[in-house]
């Protein structure tokens, strides 16, 4: 996959002339576009394998929006992120349907406005938490992604308890917060020697 978008950065080099800085960008983008693509149908199919799709989608939509705005621990490749999301998404959707059937809505609600909480408190105080990467270079784009991180995760809450006020979709409410829960777990240093350990625990593996 890296070679692939290589070569077609090289392509766009030649085509219209970019400079060597120029062609990076464009390489970086790629790569971001490819594994995040990759990286969301590999989930996908393997929450649609478990028989947990929609739960898996939620869980990871919610977790990788949140990550656009307010970063969090990175593993070492994205090979490796993926093959995280790979198992994590498809086991938090799959806790969220065998445990949403087992509580009454009222008590979901408290459960979702709990966790709600803590993650806004998260976010708050910690997001965003950015990489070498992707670097927040002024304290004007901090605030900001501060600011969106909080407010999505407000919306997403909003979104949740309007679905358990008309009564749908009880493990995918659920789901969604598995989802927010995790981001604001990758905030955490707590969530960044997770990171370390898996990047361990995979490159050892290799």
């Amino acid at each position: 996959m890296l070679n692939l978008t290589r070569s077609a950065a090289e392509y766009f080099q030649k085509q219209l002339g970019l400079t060597r800085d120029e062609t990076e960008v464009i390489l970086y983008g790629l790569q971001v576009i490819t594994y995040s693509l990759a990286g969301i149908l590999t989930i996908c199919l393997i929450g649609w394998l478990l028989g947990c799709f929609w739960t898996t989608l939620a869980v990871a939509l919610a977790a990788g929006s949140l990550r656009l705005l307010s970063g969090g621990a990175h593993s070492s490749s994205p090979l490796i992120c993926n093959l995280l999301g790979m198992v994590i998404a498809p086991l938090l959707a799959k806790i969220a349907e065998c445990a949403a059937v087992q509580m009454p809505h009222p008590v979901l609600l408290c459960v979702v406005l709990i966790g709600a909480s803590f993650s806004l408190l998260a976010f708050h105080f910690l997001a965003p938490v950015d990489s070498a990467a992707k670097p927040i270079t002024t304290d004007q784009e901090r605030r900001k992604f501060n600011r969106l991180s909080v407010t999505l995760t407000a919306l997403i809450t909003l979104g949740q308890i309007t679905l358990l006020i008309w009564g749908n979709s009880p493990a995918v409410v659920l789901a969604v917060s598995f989802g927010t829960w995790w981001q604001a777990f990758t905030l955490t240093q707590t969530g960044h020697r997770f990171a370390s350990i898996a990047d361990h625990l995979f490159l050892k593996g290799v």
